[in-house]
């Protein structure tokens, strides 16, 4: 037949896991040759009669007879709870028969059997010129029938797959990995051999719905603990076990026990979530606020809520709720990225900000934290936080996770983990008279729970389906075969007794396998979209009833009305699983259609990505995702961009690379921070992304350089050492010198003088900052403070400037730039940026030995690091409070805050400063007579900072070496050799103040200012 007569409606169909059999008679060619074609005609119609009785016997189809064989499918047309099993019995009964035959007719006729599972296509041909009733295609039906032409006579051959769903039912030989004709890769193959007298049970699933039995031990528990709870002493409890195991229904439970005025608070953590950060608190809180209304209205609603709900959340976590909150139902854009270390505090701000929501009341409360094991990195971290935040509150606090992998970090006196165990053979015949009635057959509960293994999930669909595809018979009844009153089809897993329940919905089926393909959750109005109420045998809504009723869909779901779930993320899977490939496409092109024309309410970025891929549309997956992944950076949840952007490479690297160099572009913009934050700034990770970016950028002489100036920015900032960021630097402000962007311009100085101080050379920096300040806008400013350093540039810049006045001799101008910088960041009123003038005011009393000074400035930083949660903030503190209360006599104290704060610096912080941290302990050691353990700091100092190019403090390290070498005993010509290296480093860089101190020195030992020849 030409191929053009072959019907499109030969490609609709299911995917189904099936498993084939392939039988042949060994030496079939030899017969004809040797015998009548009548007689051997006779025995081959004999043959396949018993293969037909052997194969139907155990619930086979028999697809096709073709002379000396044929071929047979087990688990369609409908699935079949062990389709596997069924045709390796099917097979060794083949055989059998086979033998009897050979017996009876006194001829040698043997048979070969080759056995293969695996997914495939099940098309029906009807309306086609296809022959057969079926199409079956898919690796199971070929590698079946290669692995018999190999089998011995006799014999039955089954494929990896087949075993492993087998091995529990029969003894096996293992026959080794063979490569079958046509197949790119070796498969294990096993000679089945006899069946063992008792079969391995099935693994464990998911219950549907069911009364609670069996856990009353469990329910006790959780009394307990919150009686516990009610006397003032929060507690947490972790419910775990596998998917199925009845974790939420024990907390439905306990929930009823509440009464109407304990207030609960239902957090849920969903598939995909790992990639939203705190979705849980922000799923609920839109919920709560009803909408996605923007701006002052948006605030005056939340603003309100927090108030109806009584709870002590102070202006500046509101404001961070807030800001989440935006980001989250997508009202503005996300705020530019931020590369500095203020990104870890950030974090710790959202973390502190989400507990307020949660634990900012004092009355009665259970929290329920459901499916902890797909929750994001921000919220696994509140939750770690949680058992000290209600440790003197009224409240309980009940975790469910599948597994105790992730739960390391939630410990505490008030932690206790309270693990499911499967039910015993007496709870499962409670769950199976509940559903049943009191009528259920005597044999019914030990057959459940033989094949259930006592997990509620499967025991309840099991008995359900049951219910449903055979007669309710009486108890007094005599004993039914129940593994013949299954339907036939594949039920390899609990996934496939689930597609067994749904195959039982008939036309209402549709319904579930398109809100598969929406989501886990799904909005009513979406799915009406897709599916026409022509095509429904009932109108929508009380199809939705019956499949509530079927315990397929749960109605509300957790954000809205009219929003629907699956009742279990492996009913989801199972409906999803059994779309074509090609109709899925179809079905998330159109979700995408009617969600970008705003036909239906939108999705989030990261779910609308997937549809995205799914529809094989790569370049608008990986738009979706980076711009998540964005959302992701800015609110510090770096794990989870990661993921996103991880999606986002994988999807361009479906497409041309010409065809999306700008959004590679993007892509390695956002990658940069998340790869500075979760490997280091100096890593090579982070390293190799602005190398790549940069390079990028240069491949194209019409490339706008300003547009892409954060990949500048980042490969500057992660650059290997001082000197190559100086250099680096020198280059960003040459190719950016001519851009129209004055805040591209501004930030390219900015580079430039925060590298050039390091260098020393504060001449050239004063230039950058005299250029940089008179590009400043205020209003850029506000952007540019998130985008770049964490902090305002005119604040940077004018505290830059106060440091270098003071290295080059102008004590004044030094002052009044330090004041400027303070002022300025106290009217901005941006925390960040006045923590970062503090940074400069301290090091400028250190710079200046003003002692007092210092302290004075090291409280207030103490004080916001505290308030704000910043440890980096608290170790500078400690640094420079401790140094100036050691020099003014408290070396005890002094010297232990100081220690402190170094080891909490070396913790969190990078090497900046750390010349001034060694020389300070250096003087503290001095001024303790430890000279030479104050020496040895001092000579890894100088060796430390020659080799970084952070140089800017050498001159005064060569001093306290000079000093400290004299101390020991060393002459007075032997300890000038550093004051001489001190002044010939500092007039190098025109630093007057540094000067001045060596010449002083060298005065104290009577010798002039000349070098020794």
């Amino acid at each position: 037949m030409p191929a053009s007569e072959v019907q499109p409606a030969a490609l609709s169909g299911e995917r189904l896991q099936v498993t084939a059999l392939f039988y042949d008679i060994v030496g079939s060619v030899e017969l004809i040759t040797r015998l009548d074609p009548e007689m051997v005609a006779t025995m081959q119609r004999a043959l396949h009669n018993e293969a037909i009785a052997a194969i139907q016997k155990f619930g086979g189809t028999v697809q096709q007879l073709q002379g000396d064989g044929g071929c047979a499918y087990f688990g369609i047309p409908t699935p079949q709870e062990d389709a596997a099993e069924c045709a390796v019995n099917a097979a060794l009964e083949l055989v059998a028969r086979c033998k009897l035959l050979q017996h009876e007719q006194g001829e040698r006729l043997m048979v070969r059997v080759g056995i293969a599972t695996s997914m495939v296509v099940v098309a029906a041909t009807q309306g086609t010129r296809l022959p057969g009733q079926i199409e079956v295609i898919g690796i199971a039906p070929a590698l079946a029938a290669r692995i018999q032409a190999d089998a011995a006579p006799n014999s039955v051959v089954v494929a990896d797959a087949t075993y492993r769903l087998t091995q529990g039912a029969f003894e096996f030989e293992p026959l080794g990995e063979h490569l079958p004709k046509g197949f790119a890769e070796p498969v294990g193959l096993w000679r089945a051999a006899t069946r063992r007298l008792t079969a391995d049970r099935f693994s464990a699933s998911r219950r549907v719905s069911a009364p609670l039995i069996g856990r009353e031990k469990e329910l006790d528990f959780c009394r307990r603990h919150w009686a516990s709870a009610l006397d003032g002493q929060g507690q947490l409890v972790v419910i775990h076990g596998e998917a199925g195991i009845g974790k939420s229904r024990l907390v439905a439970e306990l929930r009823n026990d509440m009464p109407t005025t304990v207030r609960v608070v239902v957090l849920q953590c969903k598939p995909r979530g790992d990639t939203r950060p705190l979705h849980p608190f922000l799923d609920l809180l839109e919920h709560e606020l009803g909408g996605t209304t923007g701006g002052a209205e948006l605030n005056a609603r939340l603003h309100a809520y927090l108030r109806s709900q009584q709870l002590d959340v102070p202006e500046e976590d509101a404001e961070i709720i807030a800001f989440l909150y935006r980001q989250h139902v997508g009202v503005q854009a996300p705020a530019s990225i931020d590369l500095g270390p203020a990104a870890e505090d950030r974090r710790a701000l959202c973390q502190n900000a989400m507990l307020r929501l949660l634990c900012g009341r004092t009355d009665p409360c259970l929290i329920v934290i459901e499916d902890f094991h797909w929750a994001d990195s921000l919220t696994a971290a509140v939750v770690q936080r949680l058992p000290l935040a209600i440790g003197a509150l009224p409240t309980l606090v009940v975790v469910t996770a599948r597994d105790e992998v992730g739960l390391e970090g939630i410990d505490g006196a008030n932690v206790s983990l309270l693990p499911l165990s499967h039910l015993d053979a007496d709870a499962t015949s409670q769950l199976c008279r509940s559903i049943w009635g009191s009528d259920a057959p005597s044999d019914l509960a030990a057959f459940v729970h033989e094949r259930s293994d006592g997990v509620p999930l499967f025991a309840e669909q099991l008995t359900c389906l049951l219910m449903e595809t055979s007669d309710k018979q009486p108890a007094s009844s005599s004993s039914t075969d129940w593994s013949q009153a299954l339907p036939s089809g594949a039920i390899l897993s609990l996934q496939d007794l689930v597609a067994a329940r749904l195959s039982t919905l008939g036309p209402l089926r549709r319904l579930a396998q398109v809100a598969g393909a929406i989501g886990r959750e799904f909005d009513l109005d979406l799915l009406g979209h897709i599916v026409k109420a022509d095509a429904l045998p009932r109108p929508l809504d009380d199809a939705m009833r019956q499949l509530v009723q079927a315990g397929i869909f749960t109605a509300g779901g957790i954000d809205a009305e009219g929003t629907y779930r699956f009742r279990h993320v492996l009913i989801q899977e199972a409906a999803y699983e059994s779309l074509l490939k090609a109709e899925r496409r179809q079905l998330h092109a159109q979700i995408i259609q009617l969600v970008t024309s705003g036909a239906v309410p939108p999705l989030t970025d990261d779910l609308l990505a997937w549809h995205y891929e799914q529809a094989e549309r790569p370049l608008d997956a990986a738009r979706c995702a980076i711009r998540a992944a964005t959302g992701c950076v800015v609110r510090s949840a770096m794990i989870e961009a990661d993921r996103l952007l991880n999606f986002a490479q994988r999807q361009l690297e479906e497409i041309a690379p010409d065809a999306a160099q700008d959004l590679q572009l993007e892509l390695l913009s956002a990658r940069g921070p998340v790869a500075a934050a979760l490997f280091g700034r100096g890593s090579p990770q982070a390293g190799a992304v602005y190398d790549q970016g940069v390079a990028l950028c240069g491949t194209s002489a019409a490339q706008d350089r300003a547009r892409w100036f954060p990949l500048y920015w980042g490969w500057w900032f992660t650059a290997p050492s001082y000197e190559a960021q100086r250099a680096r630097s020198d280059i960003i402000v040459r190719d950016l010198e001519t851009t129209a962007d004055p805040e591209v311009r501004l930030q390219s100085l900015h580079c430039a003088w925060a590298t050039n101080f390091d260098a020393g050379r504060h001449t050239y920096c004063l230039d950058c900052i005299k250029a940089g300040l008179a590009l400043y806008n205020e209003h850029r400013a506000r952007r540019g403070s998130f985008r770049y350093g964490g902090h305002d540039a005119k604040v940077c810049g004018l505290g830059e400037r106060a440091l270098s006045l003071w290295f080059t001799g102008d004590e004044e101008g030094s002052a009044r730039a330090m004041k400027e910088a303070l002022d300025w960041a106290e009217k901005l009123a941006h925390p960040d940026s006045l923590f970062h003038a503090l940074d400069y005011a301290v090091g400028l009393s250190r710079y200046r030995h003003d002692l007092h000074g210092a302290i004075s400035v090291a409280e207030r930083m103490r004080a916001i690091a505290e308030e704000r949660t910043l440890p980096g903030g608290r170790a500078k503190a400690k640094l420079f409070g401790g140094w100036a209360r050691a020099l003014l006599g408290d070396e005890k104290q002094g010297l232990a805050e100081f220690n402190e704060g170094f080891a909490l610096q070396r913790e969190v912080g990078t090497e900046e400063n750390l010349p001034i941290y060694h020389d300070m302990e250096a003087e503290i050691l001095a001024q303790a007579g430890q000279f030479d353990e104050a020496l040895a700091i001092v000579n890894r100092a100088i060796a430390g900072s020659s080799q970084s190019g952070q140089v800017f403090w050498l001159p005064e390290l060569h001093r306290r070496r000079s000093r400290l070498r004299h101390a020991l005993g060393a002459s007075a010509e032997e300890a000038a050799a550093d004051l001489h290296r001190a002044i010939e480093l500092a007039e190098g860089h025109a630093a007057a103040a540094l000067v001045a101190r060596a010449r002083a020195d060298l005065g104290q030992f009577g010798l002039r200012d000349v070098p020794p020849p």
